[in-house]
């Protein structure tokens, strides 16, 4: 690849990005040559503004790179199909701090198919008593489904927020994940709540309340 230079002939780092449809919503995928970096999906997904936000203080140069994020672009659209195949590719969260990147670490290992609770999570890192800031953490998740912070819900049955797209997203993907359908994304009624509370205990979730919200 040439590199790219500034006006005064400075060579600057390259974000490679790519965008594409899918049945849900475009996508937009990001990384560079520490590892993926970003992916933003909605119905109203604006890329300019996303790679503004996404690099706002750096002086990078952003290229679309088809080929290179090909991998990438291929498993998130097997993954929406159905694919439980895991994604085996590098990540970069350099720009997390180092709570959220631990955060994020653990949710990454949460398998396909399985909810936890953000108490869960908290547990995990060893902050039992963090599950606010731990929702915080996710609600600045920079790569939704390769970091799969839609399996994280409240211990009470409904959702919680989500990063990736609002909660209607968060329900539809753990809709494909499950089979489950019709979830509560706030108050719910029972039948619904409890259907989500049987998922978190059935993989070893807990039961406590928790306030959760990515």
């Amino acid at each position: 690849m040439v590199p790219q230079h500034d006006e005064g002939g400075t060579t600057l780092p390259v974000l490679r990005y790519v965008t594409f449809d899918t049945e849900i919503a475009p996508f937009l995928v990001a990384g560079n040559d520490r590892g993926l970096r970003l992916v933003a999906f909605g119905k109203d997904l604006d890329v300019k503004r996303a790679l503004s936000r996404e690099t706002r203080g750096e002086r990078v140069m952003a290229v679309e790179d088809r080929i290179r994020l090909r991998r990438v672009v291929d498993w998130i659209r097997d993954y929406l199909a159905g694919s439980t195949e895991p994604l085996d590719h590098r990540v970069d969260l350099s720009g997390a701090t180092d709570f959220n990147r631990r955060v994020l670490q653990v949710v990454r290992e949460i398998p396909y198919g399985v909810l936890r609770s953000y108490k869960w999570v908290a547990s995990e890192i060893g902050a039992p008593k963090a599950t606010r800031p731990v929702g915080q953490a996710l609600s600045r998740n920079p790569l939704p489904i390769v970091i799969p912070c839609h399996r994280v819900v409240n211990s009470d049955g409904t959702l919680g927020g989500y990063s990736g797209g609002g909660p209607d997203m968060k329900r539809r993907l753990i809709e494909i994940e499950t089979g489950q359908v019709d979830l509560a994304l706030k108050n719910g009624e029972q039948a619904e709540r409890e259907r989500i509370r049987f998922l978190l205990e059935s993989e070893g979730g807990d039961g406590e309340g928790d306030k959760g919200r990515s």
